[in-house]
């Protein structure tokens, strides 16, 4: 096996999980990968999607004898002041929604290649302990967009809860889970705040599946898997045997494939429920 320490991807085969190859060199040049919104992978005929945060492109990858190349000819640049670090969601290969930054009052915001930026919605108002912290860090958030990119949904990091949203930025669904452990305010401490939704949840087009920390930063226990369909029922709820810091979900396998940023060297597979 190649020495893949400087290289960011690693591929394998499904569902055996066979070692394939590793690419993708860390840096500036027009072939090299540098400060990717590692939450966006796109599946293309030719290959995959990626959102560049500093140029502020959506570029096409397309892999060739073992070999990532970069279509940075057909980039598509959008027109964003500060780099959208805190989240993107392409509508197509010309139109985003993206998450309002340091100086925006918006909370999301859409975006195509040819126009000029337009807020959809507010923060919302949900923390009533006064609490001056800047709202993209205490309304941190993830999500992911349905099979046609008609809705997206939204869960929150501190807050027991998600929002179902058209690409209008119209609210379908504002949800709160108050099962235990649940905290209406938040801690003014980041380190004593309960984490819920911590990492990015996935969809196979019917369900969505993600995972709740249901914990502090200190506390190590095991999170839950939930699984939610896109009218904002609860489906179904598992306890994970281990703790997991990202996954993805193979409807054609039937499988959820994840690892842990703390174990080196292992991908975790289940079946997955509720296909």
């Amino acid at each position: 096996m190649k020495n893949t320490n400087f290289l960011l991807l690693l591929f394998f085969t499904l569902p055996e999980l066979k070692w394939k190859f590793a690419a993708g060199i860390p840096g500036q040049g027009p072939q090299d990968f540098y400060q990717l919104e590692r939450r966006l992978f796109l599946p293309t005929e030719k290959g995959f999607k990626i959102f560049s945060q500093p140029d502020r492109k959506l570029k096409e990858v397309w892999i060739q004898d073992s070999t990532l190349w970069i279509d940075n000819e057909h980039a598509v640049e959008f027109d964003i002041d500060e780099i959208p670090a805190n989240g993107v969601l392409p509508l197509n290969d010309t139109s985003i929604i993206y998450w309002g930054g340091m100086d925006s009052d918006a909370e999301y915001l859409s975006l195509d290649s040819h126009s000029t930026p337009k807020e959809l919605t507010s923060y919302p108002d949900w923390d009533k302990t006064n609490n001056q912290e800047e709202p993209i860090f205490k309304y941190v958030k993830n999500s992911v967009l349905n099979n046609d990119h008609t809705r997206f949904i939204s869960f929150y990091g501190y807050f027991k809860r998600f929002r179902i949203l058209n690409t209008d930025g119209h609210i379908i669904k504002d949800v709160i889970i108050k099962a235990p452990p649940y905290e209406e305010a938040i801690k003014e401490d980041m380190q004593d705040r309960v984490v819920y939704y911590h990492i990015p949840p996935r969809t196979n087009g019917k369900y969505i599946y993600v995972m709740c920390k249901n914990s502090t930063r200190a506390e190590n226990r095991i999170q839950e898997l939930q699984v939610w369909n896109w009218d904002g029922e609860p489906i179904a709820r598992y306890d994970m045997d281990r703790k997991l810091t990202l996954f993805s979900v193979s409807d054609k396998e039937k499988k959820i494939y994840a690892v842990d940023g703390d174990t080196e060297d292992v991908i975790y597979v289940y079946d997955l429920p509720i296909p």
